[in-house]
């Protein structure tokens, strides 16, 4: 397969990989233009090495319109008709086409395919329709913009090794502020600024029109100055009301709208950590942007926001990892910025803070994660930032402090 197509190797490639020695249908979730094609590509690319021979593969693109207009019965029978022996079928972006799910049931049940595999952009592919008709037949995997390994493997940065890495620590340090201000859109990488922000902004548009405005008759203003508002403030709390009072509309029409962006995988919401269940559904949540490219192109700004776009980073990793997250807060208005949840118990505290030369930031910082360590009777934390590593031992417990680089490419 021509190497434009396969790119460079993703983290979810592999995972998938490991899932091939299971029947069930492969579905692949994830914002548009953000590499689902290409993951698809690199797993037909490894079958091919595996010995499946290239003709037995189909591959199909809902967004061809010719394509998207056929009935399922006149798809089934073209693709027969151009190999019989079509063995592995590939539907990208298969969200496009109502009633997919049915006609895919049908296709695993009735075994006219070895492997199934599908894409969509749109956390629709996750619908209690979805799950209804394909219980227990399917795989799910997340798809992502670059991480920032993947960023770097990009760039053509080839060794990972810890020693090299410290060794090059003042080029990872440019870097990683590069990556915070691009994004990780795989199409946007190695852009000047002007490029990438018109692909950015492209990409935006595209998503509020097709895949809100036309989808569910919302109006493409109030949805975009509600996808703004929202973007512009990574890592802040809001509410349908706080929501609707910034930007004119009615709470009903935020609420719904702000729905309309989690489904098109534009924004990421956080749940509050609280043992008791009836806390975290009442609390407000934070809300968090796909990627800090497209947030930083389509938003106005006044600063360089880098340590929003840092603990937006250090989220967007942890989503990739499917990790179990919270944030915290108590009464006195502590705050830790990530609980990861392991099972039933506390896997680790996350501070994300920047620039802690400032004692009093240092301070705040650490006091906040001492009372969420307290709080959970948990005895190590970790604090985040631009360049500093050390362990300090506070109240009994352990500190770690870690730069934000390093962890980024931790495996």
């Amino acid at each position: 397969m021509p190497p434009t197509l396969i790119g460079i190797r993703r983290n979810i490639t592999a995972d998938i990989i490991k899932s091939l020695s299971t029947p069930h249908i492969k579905d692949i979730i994830g914002v548009r233009r953000c590499g689902k094609t290409t993951i698809l590509y690199q797993v037909a690319d490894h079958l091919i090495s595996k010995g499946l021979q290239a003709k037995d593969i189909m591959f199909l693109n809902f967004d061809d319109p010719s394509i998207n207009a056929a009935s399922f019965p006149d798809i089934q029978k073209e693709i027969f008709k151009i190999n019989p022996d079509t063995s592995h079928i590939f539907l990208d972006e298969i969200q496009q086409k109502s009633g997919w799910e049915r006609w895919v049931r049908t296709l695993y049940d009735t075994k006219k395919f070895q492997r199934i595999f599908i894409s969509g952009s749109s956390v629709s592919l996750l619908s209690q329709e979805m799950g209804r008709v394909l219980t227990g037949r399917h795989i799910t995997f997340g798809a992502a913009p670059f991480s920032f390994r993947e960023y770097l493997k990009k760039r053509e940065w080839e060794d990972f090794k810890p020693e090299f890495l410290a060794y090059n620590k003042d080029k990872l340090l440019h870097y990683l502020e590069a990556y915070l201000e691009a994004g990780g859109f795989p199409e946007t990488i190695g852009l000047d600024d002007f490029g990438r922000k018109q692909v950015l902004t492209s990409l935006y548009n595209d998503i509020l029109s097709r895949y809100i405005s036309s989808r569910y008759g919302a109006s493409f203003e109030i949805t975009d100055k509600i996808c703004r508002f929202m973007l512009t403030n990574p890592g802040a709390l809001y509410s349908g009301n706080g929501v609707a009072k910034a930007t004119g509309a009615a709470v009903e029409t935020a609420e719904k709208y702000i729905k309309y962006l989690k489904e098109s995988l534009l924004i990421y919401d956080l749940p509050i950590f609280s043992f008791k269940l009836k806390t975290q559904f009442k609390q407000n949540k934070k809300i968090y942007p796909v990627d800090t490219g497209i947030r930083n192109t389509v938003c106005l700004r006044f600063s360089r926001d880098i340590g929003r776009l840092a603990e937006t980073a250090v989220f967007l990793e942890l989503k990739r990892r499917n990790t179990e997250v919270y944030y915290w807060k108590n009464p006195d208005g502590h705050e830790v910025d990530f609980i990861i949840k392991e099972g039933q118990e506390i896997g680790g505290l996350i501070q994300v803070a920047w620039d802690v030369r400032d004692e009093i930031t240092r301070r705040r910082e650490e006091r906040a994660l001492v009372c969420a360590m307290e709080e959970l009777n948990v005895n190590e934390g970790m604090i985040l930032t631009e360049d500093e590593e050390n362990v300090i031992e506070k109240n009994e417990k352990v500190i770690k402090y870690m730069p934000i680089w390093k962890w980024l490419l931790m495996e």
